[in-house]
């Protein structure tokens, strides 16, 4: 189904309410930039949050093998470090006015990880779990992108319902069809490779592009 401007308005009312709810939760933030490949990305610590240097860490890293796998990083990346251990990993995508964003909150948990089906928790090629769990945002960051408004936001669209060929790549990959895309983008970015199966269903939810 298309987007109308009444679900635009909903998506944008649940996504602000969800990442100034999380927010809220510190009391203040450093923030710091930095550039790789050509790029620019942010950095922002909760200042309650013992794992925020870990986390940044991780964050460039993730960042790095992003862009060292040939990839563009979304334009005015934020990352937030937030202590808070209620607060989960997760992707940001609309602010007022429909105006894309792509701000990735690493909550409490995010240095021990949380799911322990998740790729994550493998740590893939040596890299960190929050890494990992990184890139895993980035990923949904960029397929809202690939995707395309309609087809990411709207109701009914081929990301509906569960993806088929989740058993080989994790548990957490079989949550959603947007899950799955997060967790192969992933593995593919730390130099994992799957079968054309898996191949097939990743590009048909116009999963992003990995040279």
């Amino acid at each position: 189904m298309a987007l109308d401007a009444a679900r635009k308005q909903q998506m944008v009312d649940m996504e602000m309410g969800s990442f100034y709810g999380v927010t809220a939760t510190a009391k203040a933030f450093t923030n710091e930039s930095a550039v790789y490949g050509g790029q620019i990305y942010r950095i922002f610590k909760d200042c309650g949050d013992k794992g925020a240097g870990a986390k940044a860490a991780a964050t460039h890293d993730g960042v790095k093998a992003i862009k060292d796998a040939g990839v563009t990083i979304p334009t005015d990346l934020r990352i937030y470090c937030i202590g808070d251990n209620n607060a989960q990993n997760r992707a940001f995508h609309r602010g007022q006015g429909w105006v894309k964003i792509a701000f990735v909150v690493l909550g409490g948990k995010a240095v021990v990880g949380g799911r322990a089906d998740a790729v994550s928790a493998t740590k893939l090629g040596g890299y960190a779990i929050p890494a990992i769990s990184c890139i895993h945002e980035i990923g949904h960051c960029l397929h809202e992108t690939s995707a395309g408004d309609d087809l990411y936001f709207g109701t009914g669209s081929i990301l509906s319902g569960a993806p088929v060929n989740a058993n080989q790549v994790s548990g957490y990959a079989a949550m959603t069809k947007k899950e799955f895309v997060a967790e192969v983008f992933a593995s593919l970015i730390l130099g994992k490779t799957f079968n054309q199966a898996v191949m097939d269903e990743y590009r048909l939810y116009h999963g992003p592009v990995v040279p």
